[in-house]
């Protein structure tokens, strides 16, 4: 898909990255915290380095994953999908935790 928003499409290269075919597999929390502060995937605030840039980076990542994750998992019941979208939540929350930790 053809857009001009970085943010989406950012999100799309990332979609196009993932396998389809693996449905219902839980995030796993170390993994996640660990995906956020490397930088992947990468997202349009990677490109800033004003003092919130990498801040706002955690938090788009975190969208990216949890919508290609609720797009994945469309068909898995509604216990599931929280259970996935409150582990990236608190991957995103420890990140952001750890990233201040570290800019202090």
């Amino acid at each position: 898909m053809k857009t001009s928003d970085p943010f989406i499409k950012a999100y799309y290269d990332f979609k196009d990255s993932v396998d389809f075919t693996r449905k219902g597999i839980l995030p796993d929390m170390d993994n996640m915290v660990s995906f956020l502060l490397m930088g992947l995937p990468r997202v349009p605030a990677d490109e800033r380095t004003d003092a919130i840039a990498s801040i706002e980076a955690i938090d788009q990542r975190v969208m990216i994953l949890k919508a290609v994750f609720l797009e994945l998992n469309h068909d898995a019941s509604e216990a599931f999908m929280d259970r996935g979208l409150k582990i990236y939540d608190k991957a995103g929350e420890k990140a952001r935790l750890l990233l201040k930790e570290t800019e202090g």
